[in-house]
């Protein structure tokens, strides 16, 4: 397993594992699948520019991703997915960790994602990660801001903000 910044040229693979990975939420209720944009090349390569995004390779082909964005003296975790045929294999955890890392490297104190409450790969995963969910009272301005611009296709009642303190690691 091989962690690394992708290259512009990789993003049509990560758009490629982000559609299958998103396959999992099928006849969820959680998320229309079939409606659903992928991450723009724009936003992949702003991620990539600004140092938040990775890759993992397995056996020499990427089998998943993490890309994230500044926000507010903290990184968020925008995007995490795994091909299905590299799932369970630790790829996932081994790619939040290594986002923690590079983004404590560049000077992030806290670390942020937004995410489903209930699927096991969602907030569950996260909380075995050392995340905790933040309280909506404690949301910061672009976070609110996220949601409302979420809420006309997600129901927002199954989402849930999470942060990972400056003193985790």
């Amino acid at each position: 397993m091989v962690i690394r910044p992708p290259v512009t040229a990789e993003i049509f693979r990560l758009q490629e594992i982000e559609r299958a990975a998103a396959e999992l939420f099928r006849d969820t209720g959680l998320i229309d699948i079939d409606g659903m944009a992928m991450v723009s090349l724009t936003d992949h390569m702003a991620s990539i520019e600004a140092g938040l995004s990775l890759v993992c390779e397995v056996d020499r082909r990427i089998a998943g991703f993490a890309m994230g964005e500044w926000q507010e003296g903290g990184a968020y975790l925008h995007e995490l997915d795994v091909d299905p045929a590299f799932q369970k294999r630790g790829v996932g955890a081994a790619l939040v960790r290594a986002f923690i890392e590079t983004a404590r490297a560049q000077g992030a104190g806290d670390i942020y994602l937004a995410t489903f409450r209930a699927p096991p790969w969602n907030a569950p995963f996260y909380r075995k990660l050392g995340f905790c969910d933040v309280p909506h009272s404690d949301y910061l301005p672009w976070m609110t801001a996220l949601e409302e611009s979420q809420a006309s296709f997600l129901d927002l009642s199954t989402r849930v903000f999470m942060k990972l303190g400056p003193d985790v690691s």
